[in-house]
């Protein structure tokens, strides 16, 4: 999304476009065609160049910025979950499982970190599961009633043993058993855009395995801090978690793009 924003200062006028976009989502921006990056996914078409960029998940107003533009990244409501977890210790974790977890945010980190030098060109994303969505992206987590970090991913419905499928072309960078994500494996699709998924009664693959749009990957469980089987499903773009309920769109990408079909080839110069 962007606005036209047209100041008036005495005699001169200047015109200037706002970029808006929202806690969790993705935003198309406009680059030079010489505009080259390993932190962003680039989209042409028509002969015009793009940034797709995933959008941090703010509580307020953030600015950020890529090539020589400003964004306003925009908090968004996305509601609140509340679950009950009968098993205390995975709630309040004792201070070993802490640690174990500690090491685990880390090795995650640092799978999520070494990116590769392929391209990412097929942005129509599969979805992973047949599920429904049982828990959306973005909700304030309540567990027990205590509060928890907000859930950014989206929870997809199934049975134990249920396929689970890579969403475009990868190759897998972490194959592990982690104290709150159980079973879990992480792709990298090229371009700075990772899936990870977890809950998983098994996997089928292994660390440096290539796979293709649509291959087997693993099942779908109840491993780790769960309630019932079900895929926890993470997509980080340049780093932030995004909701994926975008990319699932018929649409996507190009409705992204929607928003400049109709800006003008060149915006007006300022007037003295």
């Amino acid at each position: 999304m962007f606005k036209f924003l047209a100041l008036f200062l005495f005699s001169s006028s200047i015109f200037a476009v706002v970029y808006e976009g929202d806690s969790g989502g993705i935003f198309a921006l406009p680059v030079s065609s010489e505009y080259i990056s390993n932190d962003y996914l680039l989209f042409e078409i028509d002969g015009k160049s793009y940034v797709i960029a995933g959008m941090p998940y703010v509580l307020e107003e953030k600015v950020i910025k890529i090539d020589d533009k400003e964004i306003k990244v925009l908090p968004v409501n996305y509601g609140e979950s509340r679950i009950t977890i009968e098993n205390d210790s995975l709630v309040n974790p004792s201070s070993s499982d802490q640690e174990r977890a500690a090491k685990e945010r880390k090795l995650l980190q640092s799978a999520l970190t070494k990116k590769s030098n392929f391209i990412l060109s097929d942005l129509r994303f599969l979805r992973p599961v047949e599920g429904a969505v049982t828990s959306g992206f973005g909700k304030k987590r309540f567990i027990n009633d205590l509060p928890r970090a907000p859930h950014l991913a989206l929870d997809l419905d199934g049975f134990d043993g249920d396929p689970i499928v890579a969403p475009l072309d990868a190759k897998v960078v972490l194959v592990d058993n982690f104290f709150y994500s159980g079973n879990i494996i992480v792709l990298d699709h090229g371009s700075n855009v990772f899936t990870s998924y977890s809950h998983m009664s098994k996997s089928h693959r292994a660390v440096g395995d290539f796979v293709k749009k649509g291959d087997l990957i693993g099942e779908i469980g109840s491993t780790g801090r769960v309630t019932g089987p079900h895929l926890h499903w993470v997509i980080y773009m340049n780093g932030n978690r995004i909701n994926p309920e975008i990319v699932l769109n018929k649409d996507f990408p190009m409705n992204l793009l929607a928003d400049y079909q109709d800006v003008p080839a060149n915006l007006p110069q300022s007037e003295e």
